[in-house]
């Protein structure tokens, strides 16, 4: 995992805000290989196993690899054509930022990275976690986000990891203007601008954020 995620990273007990803190016992250059990441609030810990990020229910206990996804869910093909077309789905026209690439997404990570330098998050991998490297995380989180507020850059929800649930938190850690990918047999939430649509996909983006009023005050005048 390398370390400039842990920033983005949080704890999912349901408590006040906070970010996490990591404990390292094996780095490969920018990167934690054995550690754990644990929350000063509730007191809760992640562990981090051969460099994945452990946040499912029981994280104590990593489990095996995930099985490939079935052959009856679609999955984009591993090629650059696939990356170049994810690449203008999340909005990646400038480098920087990360992004969140759930199930059957996550095989495009290196693709991708050869196209646009950003950071790589795989949730829930399938078919494994051997894609992890420089610029690329994994985590194993059962279906959740574990995500700051407003810290990707961009979401790519495949077949089996979108429902109603993930769309909301997915929504949630987006940024302004970020993008979102999900499957066609969801609706959009609301909040989102939907850009693009065919019969197994749509593309949509945050709106802008308002900013907040700026008081007008009065100012005193200068004394003669």
């Amino acid at each position: 995992m390398f370390i400039d995620l842990v920033a983005s990273l949080r704890c999912l007990t349901p408590h006040e805000d906070g970010w996490l803190v990591a404990v390292s016992r094996r780095m490969e250059g920018r990167s934690i290989v054995e550690g754990t990441l644990g929350c000063p609030v509730c007191r809760r810990e992640y562990p981090i196993v051969g460099g994945v990020g452990y946040f499912s229910a029981d994280a104590g206990a990593p489990p095996p690899a995930a099985a490939s996804v079935p052959s009856s869910v679609p999955a984009p093909p591993l090629d650059e054509e696939s990356a170049l077309r994810l690449a203008a789905f999340l909005g990646l026209q400038s480098p920087g930022g990360i992004v969140a690439l759930c199930g059957a997404w996550a095989g495009l990570a290196p693709a991708l990275r050869q196209i646009v330098p950003v950071s790589c998050v795989l949730v829930d991998p399938a078919g494994g976690v051997e894609l992890v490297g420089e610029g690329i995380a994994a985590l194993r989180t059962g279906g959740a986000l574990p995500f700051a507020a407003g810290s990707m850059r961009g979401v790519a929800l495949d077949a089996l990891s979108a429902d109603e649930g993930t769309l909301g938190a997915a929504l949630r850690v987006l940024s302004s203007r970020g993008h979102l990918v999900a499957p066609a047999r969801l609706a959009p939430p609301a909040g989102l601008e939907e850009l693009a649509r065919d019969d197994e996909l749509w593309v949509a983006r945050t709106r802008l954020a308002a900013s907040a009023p700026v008081g007008i005050a009065r100012g005193a005048r200068p004394i003669r």
